[in-house]
């Protein structure tokens, strides 16, 4: 069977040549969101006269079945199928004949492939969207557990101030809650519908454009034919949006890594997420963790694929637009397969309290010390310089600051007094930051509360 468009040709392309065009391979993911657009465009073809109310019946339980077929497996592709649409438009020609051929009456292959795209991103962004939501409770639930939990705090991965283990974990938290109100509001951007385009310049029939608004969900009508079918912007954010979401996963990834290892042992990942040593028979792999670090580099790699891929693109359609396709499906399962292993690590996370202080230096009440000179009255950055004094008097003598006399304390400043000792005190290191945000336990247990609240402002969805 000669190709749908084979009319202008004289003779076929080559094996090649046909094998490097088609891009039935990937793009035969959207045969539902296919059906479900085809559907509903011969809706709007009944309307404008093109079919008859009984030819569109043929066409819809035509669909139906072509459905139930791929749905069982049982969907035969053709060699002269180029890719998805034209597949289902084959099919439906085999099964109902005459009815079958006019589908295509005024649509464009451009314009189909803008639909089914929007229409497959707006459920992957939901339920994306949603494995966010269910990670956020995950890692909430474990920041409610673990406020009692003191440990360094790290800046230039040195040791730099005693943190709240809960304060740490809602970090991420927080961190997730950009990543799905990002997604959230790239929601109404892909809620626009392009059916109705044409090619280039809209369709010359007069199809009611708002019938299929209406039947397949969407919010608004694209208002330009010509941004309608080259418009790729809502795939780069979503891209983007997976791209940043992976980040900061990967930035926890790596220090739950690090805090696995036998010199942190902070904490232990539960063995369903790790792996052994084909040689190291002691070994626990963090390769759950490793993985989802090693996986954003893909949904970088496909931002940068896809940005680059229109840099220098003529509107509206060029076929280099079908390189969309498998950097979208990419991220989406990229995303979505990291999102469900991280919520596991989470949920299985044992915490080696005993081990949350054990290498901790002195030197990480530093500040505290600073602070405490500056309520004496001295000024920050003369605080700053005798406690640095202090630090380096300790290093050199191998003495830890906590076990300074008296003496020598007055011999670097006249404001050390009895109180000092006092300082080395964990729980009052983190309760002394007392502020919106800070890592006291009143504190900690506000962001606690704050994340219930943005959780329970659950956002009504289309699809």
């Amino acid at each position: 069977m000669p190709k749908l468009w084979g009319g202008r040709f004289t003779k076929s392309v080559t094996k090649l040549m046909g094998e490097f065009n088609d891009s039935l391979p990937f793009d035969k993911r959207l045969w539902e969101e296919e059906i479900e657009a085809s559907g509903a465009y011969a809706a709007a073809l009944a309307k404008a006269g093109v079919l008859s109310k009984s030819e569109q019946k043929k066409v819809a339980g035509a669909l139906a079945e072509i459905g139930r077929e791929f749905s069982a497996g049982k969907f035969e592709f053709r060699p002269e199928d180029e890719d998805i649409h034209t597949a289902i438009e084959r099919r439906l020609v085999e099964k109902i004949g005459e009815p079958g051929k006019r589908i295509h009456t005024g649509r464009s292959r451009n314009e189909q492939v803008a639909t089914d795209e929007r229409i497959f991103l707006k459920s992957a962004d939901i339920e994306v969207t949603e494995l966010i939501r269910e990670l956020q409770l995950q890692v909430r639930d474990l920041a409610r557990k673990t406020t009692d939990d003191i440990l360094p705090s790290y800046t230039h991965l040195q040791q730099a101030q005693l943190i709240r283990l809960g304060h740490y974990f809602m970090s991420l938290f927080f961190m997730l809650e950009n990543d799905r109100q990002r997604l959230e509001d790239l929601e109404k951007r892909i809620d626009v519908l392009p059916l109705g385009s044409g090619a280039v310049a809209g369709s010359t029939i007069k199809l009611d454009r708002g019938l299929m608004k209406k039947a397949l969900g969407f919010a608004e009508l694209s208002p330009n034919s010509i941004a309608a079918v080259s418009d790729r912007d809502f795939i780069n954010e979503f891209l983007f949006a997976a791209a940043q979401t992976l980040v900061h996963l990967s930035r926890f990834a790596e220090d739950l890594i690090m805090w696995s290892s036998t010199e942190f042992s902070f904490v232990e990942l539960d063995d369903a997420y790790s792996t052994g040593s084909s040689m190291m028979p002691q070994k626990k792999n963090p390769d759950s963790l490793e993985l989802i670090r090693g996986k954003v580099a893909r949904t970088i790699a496909n931002l940068n694929a896809l940005l680059t891929l229109q840099k220098g693109l003529p509107l509206t359609y060029s076929k280099d637009l079908q390189e969309d396709k498998e950097p979208l499906f990419d991220s989406v399962d990229t995303l979505t397969s990291s999102l469900k292993v991280f919520a596991g690590v989470v949920a299985t996370l044992k915490v080696r309290r005993q081990n949350l202080l054990r290498n901790t230096d002195d030197s990480i009440y530093a500040t505290d010390i600073a602070d405490y000179l500056v309520g004496k009255g001295l000024p920050f950055r003369e605080a700053h310089s005798v406690v640095g004094r202090l630090v380096l008097t300790g290093a050199e003598s191998q003495k830890r600051l906590r076990d300074f006399t008296a003496a020598e304390l007055r011999a670097i400043s006249e404001l050390f007094d009895d109180n000092y000792h006092k300082i080395f005190d964990p729980k009052r290191s983190v309760e002394r930051h007392d502020v919106y945000g800070g890592t006291s336990l009143k504190r900690v247990e506000e962001q606690i509360d704050l994340a219930g609240k943005m959780l329970a402002k659950k956002k009504l969805r289309r699809r």
